[in-house]
């Protein structure tokens, strides 16, 4: 028998697709975690195997290989399972302020009830005033024009919520 005929062809098409697919696959998931193109391609060509198979080698031909691509499946997750590479997929530290970590800055809470002025048109957002610093507010959705008189109601982060007061009397 020729080990590299006609009838055999097929065959190493088939399961050298499988082949690299799981390569793509262990590759991806041991060397550079993440979903990208190599996972996406070793997903693709392991498929393409079956399907290749089954088109050109026939239906029992498919099933085989149905059945091997589903051992190295059920091999793949037990080496990530026992080596642990899921956990690198996942980011595990602490992003707590205590830590630095802030996208807001932490004396906004002290604005609460404290009264200043709209820098901008607020529509529904812009900058205001407040003393000496100036800072990015939003309202409860009313629009405010430049200059008028603004009270915060409420900071949430780095969310200031404003609203407007009314204009002092004319004496």
């Amino acid at each position: 028998m020729n080990f590299f005929g006609p009838e055999t062809t097929p065959w190493f098409y088939a399961v050298g697709l499988l082949v690299m697919g799981f390569a793509l696959l262990f590759l991806e998931v041991f060397v550079i975690p993440g979903i990208n193109v190599f996972g996406i391609l070793g997903v693709v060509a392991v498929v393409t195997g079956v399907a290749y198979a089954y088109f050109r080698l026939g239906p029992g031909a498919a099933l085989s290989l149905g059945v091997w691509s589903a051992v190295g499946t059920a091999a793949l997750l037990w080496a990530v399972l026992r080596h642990r590479a899921w956990q690198r997929l996942v980011l595990r530290s602490d992003t707590a302020r205590r830590e630095g970590y802030s996208a807001a800055p932490a004396d906004l809470e002290d604005l609460v009830g404290q009264e200043g002025r709209a820098l901008t048109p607020l529509r529904p957002s812009g900058r205001a005033q407040f003393g000496e610093r100036i800072i990015d507010v939003v309202t409860e959705g009313n629009f405010i024009p430049r200059d008028a008189r603004i009270e915060v109601l409420s900071v949430a982060g780095a969310r200031v919520v404003v609203q407007q007061r009314p204009p002092e009397p004319a004496v």
